[in-house]
């Protein structure tokens, strides 16, 4: 069989490497299709009673990314079934020829169990599309391999066994979902493969291909007739085969009007899309979607996040001058904001323990609190957060995250962590807590912690006018507009973790409003929702008037963990074993 230099480059990519989760983007019609066949082909003859999965995303019968794949391939989605199913005929035709004398090489229906010896193009398009398609390898009489021509679909992806294929991953919707379900079956057994092959989304950086398989921004690729291997963003090996590769590599282009072969190049300047173009041949990662938070701007300020300072370079904490606890604390190791997932009471003592030691000490301080709900059936998290005014930068410390249906338990941390903010000397300006739910719980919660800081009760729904404002707003759109002109300023510096990233990123913009769906895990852009009303408590809804800093007064002494007295060092401070509790040495609750 003639293959083409980039297609014999991944077909010695699944036979020889160890590597057991891989990707091909390559351009559209540059045969992956077929070359997923071939890995199929070798798999039923290698192992005895392999079975193959073989997702075909143009299976996906009645949705979406039907549509949206039939017109980028200018088809209908019949049309679209149709070539599929030519394609794998056109492999069946010759596969015998392929697995030699020692093998045979049958086309079954899945659903009946029988060999079909003789199809029509018809009948064999019927198979196809009705996911009863079924190629067989036998080894014996008896004994045979098998690959299953099915839609990709997460109902169903629980039950297979074997290596996996997904063809043209960027029009499977639920594609997280559905990696997710997959990775463990592919776990099982070593010589289990899990091989993606698409080209880009169209201008949506939403999905999750382009998280998955993106390459870091700037990277450039000389044309090779063997296409160019990358390391994803999400570290996910990909082997990349643009208009210029496959031309290179033999595939041919003709023009449309007169039939003549002409260049890649040439090929772009005619086409009506251009942009459609750099997608579907130039293999182009173009920003787009509903996204309400730009996935390269999110990914700065994570990387910020990431940074090893204690508190910020130039704080007013960590001054040359500044004490030598402060400098201290500026050099303690890791990442300067963190992400914490609350799990027990342990988790808690040690998460507060990490924020006590590196907040800043004289930075303006504002905690945000969105409180659990449930959306759509599933339980979203509760959400504290932590951030830190710097000049223009937000700055989220620390944010903390659970699960409780014991508001006792809530309300605990919530003064634990009050608490340990109070602990540098001053407190809070604010607590700016949800009440668009849980408005009793809100109320009551302003009542018992007044005499501690500012509590702002925020319900989502109410309207906001201000002057400056275009129109009319509400306290969701204007509060989250306020976070996203920060993250587009580069004024906003977050945890470096992948929920944070995730989360942020379920957050989409549709005609103005902010909306978002909970994935299956029940994350909710609670994040977003905690950063956002921990900014407010600063005062940067944009207008709002905030009651000024003031040092926390009491009569007991701060000590650190030796007895020692110490001044304005939050990490003089002793983390009881008592939940959500912040103490000093003396015993006296601060």
């Amino acid at each position: 069989m003639d293959r083409r230099a980039y297609q014999t480059e991944a077909l010695r990519e699944f036979t020889q490497s160890k590597l057991r989760l891989w990707a091909l983007l390559w351009e559209r019609q540059a045969g992956k299709s077929t070359t997923f066949a071939d890995f199929a082909l070798y798999e039923m003859l290698k192992f005895k009673n392999r079975t193959v999965i073989y997702g075909s995303a143009s299976l996906l019968l009645g949705q979406e990314i039907t549509l949206k794949a039939s017109i980028r391939a200018n088809m209908t989605a019949q049309e679209l079934v149709e070539a599929d199913a030519r394609l794998l005929q056109g492999f069946a035709a010759n596969a015998q020829e392929n697995v030699g004398e020692k093998f045979n090489f049958q086309v079954a229906d899945m659903e009946q169990d029988k060999i079909l010896p003789k199809l029509s193009a018809a009948d064999f398009t019927k198979l196809f599309s009705e996911q009863k398609l079924e190629f067989r390898v036998y080894h014996s009489k008896t004994s045979y391999s098998r690959c299953k021509v099915i839609a990709p679909n997460l109902a169903t992806a629980r039950s297979w066994s074997g290596t996996v294929l997904l063809d043209e991953i960027a029009f499977i919707r639920n594609l997280r979902e559905l990696i997710t379900a997959l990775l463990p079956i592919i776990s099982t057994n070593k010589n289990y493969k899990l091989v993606l092959s698409t080209t880009p989304p169209e201008f949506d950086d939403t999905h999750y291909s382009f998280e998955l398989l993106a390459p870091s921004a700037g990277a450039q690729f000389t044309p090779n007739p063997s296409g160019n291997w990358y390391q994803s963003e999400s570290n996910i090996r990909v082997h990349r085969a643009d208009a210029f590769d496959t031309n290179l590599g033999g595939k041919k282009i003709y023009d449309l009007e007169t039939g003549a072969e002409i260049t890649p190049a040439q090929a772009f300047e005619k086409a009506p899309n251009k942009d459609g173009h750099k997608i579907a041949h130039f293999l182009a990662w173009m920003i787009g979607g509903a996204a309400a938070c730009d996935m390269l701007r999110l990914k700065t300020a994570q990387e910020r996040g990431l940074q090893s300072t204690g508190w910020r370079d130039g704080a007013p904490g960590a001054a040359d001058g500044a004490s030598a606890a402060a400098r201290v604390a500026r050099a303690l190791p890791g990442p300067q904001c963190q992400n914490f997932q609350i799990d027990t009471d342990l988790d808690f003592v040690s998460a507060l323990g990490w924020m006590a030691s590196r907040i800043d000490p004289k930075a303006p301080v504002g905690i945000g609190f969105d409180v659990a709900t449930t959306t759509k059936g599933k339980s979203n998290p509760s959400v504290v957060s932590v951030v830190e005014e710097h000049g223009p930068e937000w700055l989220v410390r620390a944010r903390f995250i659970w699960k409780t249906k014991d508001p006792d338990v809530a309300n605990a941390r919530l003064d634990g962590i009050i608490a340990a903010v109070a602990g540098r000397g001053q407190r809070a300006r604010a607590l700016a807590q949800d009440a668009t739910n849980e408005k009793y719980y809100a109320e009551d919660n302003r009542k018992r912690l007044r005499s501690k800081l500012p509590v702002i009760l925020v319900v989502a729904s109410e309207s906001v006018d201000r002057p400056g404002l275009d129109k009319p707003t509400n306290y969701k759109e204007w509060l989250g507009d306020a976070l996203v002109e920060k993250l587009n300023d580069n004024n906003l510096t977050l945890p470096g973790d992948a929920y944070t990233r995730q989360d942020y990123r379920l957050v989409m913009k549709d005609r103005g409003k902010f909306v978002c769906e909970p994935n299956e895990n029940g994350m909710h852009g609670d994040t977003f929702d905690g950063d956002k009303l921990a900014g407010y408590a600063l005062g940067g809804g944009r207008g709002r008037t905030i009651v000024p800093d003031q040092k926390v007064l009491t009569n007991q002494i701060l000590v650190d963990g030796a007895g020692n007295p110490v001044d304005k060092d939050p990490r003089g401070i002793y983390l009881d074993a008592t939940p959500g509790w912040a103490r000093n040495v003396k015993g006296g609750s601060l």
